[in-house]
């Protein structure tokens, strides 16, 4: 099988830059399903480029020139998941050969979510897994409603009904750039609770954990 896993900020990253202790797990899983499967990995900003970006809002940059900066923060992320995963670093998705690859952010404007679509459309990827925070996906926010419900499974057309407001360090549970390229090449998602990373394991697996999409 060929995966692409995002592994997002809010559980890889603190303040002072990657977990080493979640991403010690995390690559402990990668290398056990890396035997059998083809898997390029992206990595989400966190609290390390959510406190970077507290201590540059006094000097009154753009939003596209803020992005600058934190691209450069991420790709010291995407530097290190190479060095200890022995895949390429991607930097410009006009180069991509479809090879294994770790990838972040890339350009202003764009989420991370789509630089690891558009990774998953180049190897024509089986599966998608974003891992976040979260169970999955509810038909509204959890947070706010009490009867919010859990959503086990959608089709890519209804992807749309939970596109959010977008800003520089959030896209929403999926972007929309992301979920058009996923749709497109029908690639089967999974947005899952990556606290634990072997849930990982189990997703690839086939166990129905998080809300699956195809």
């Amino acid at each position: 099988m060929k995966l692409v896993v995002k592994i997002g900020g809010s559980i890889s990253m603190n303040e002072n830059g990657p977990d080493y202790s979640y991403i010690s797990k995390f690559l402990d899983v990668i290398d056990g399903l890396s035997e059998d499967h083809k898997i390029s990995i992206c990595v989400g900003g966190g609290e390390f480029v959510g406190s970077y970006s507290k201590a540059i809002e006094d000097f009154g940059l753009m939003d596209d020139e803020r992005e600058l900066c934190f691209v450069e923060l991420m790709r010291a992320n995407v530097m290190l998941l190479s060095l200890l995963t022995g895949k390429e670093p991607l930097f410009d998705l006009s180069s991509y050969q479809g090879k294994e690859a770790v990838v972040s952010g890339i350009e202003p404007g764009r989420s991370t979510d789509a630089n690891a679509a558009e990774v998953a459309e180049g190897m024509n990827a089986d599966l998608f897994v974003k891992l976040t925070d979260v169970d999955g996906i509810y038909d509204k926010d959890p947070a706010e409603h009490d009867d919010a419900e859990f959503l086990e499974k959608m089709r890519f057309e209804e992807l749309e009904t939970v596109k959010g407001e977008e800003t520089p360090l959030d896209y929403g549970i999926l972007d929309p750039l992301a979920m058009e390229i996923l749709k497109e090449n029908r690639i089967t998602t999974v947005l899952a609770n990556g606290r634990d990373p072997n849930n990982l394991r189990r997703i690839v697996q086939g166990e129905r954990i998080g809300t699956w999409i195809e």
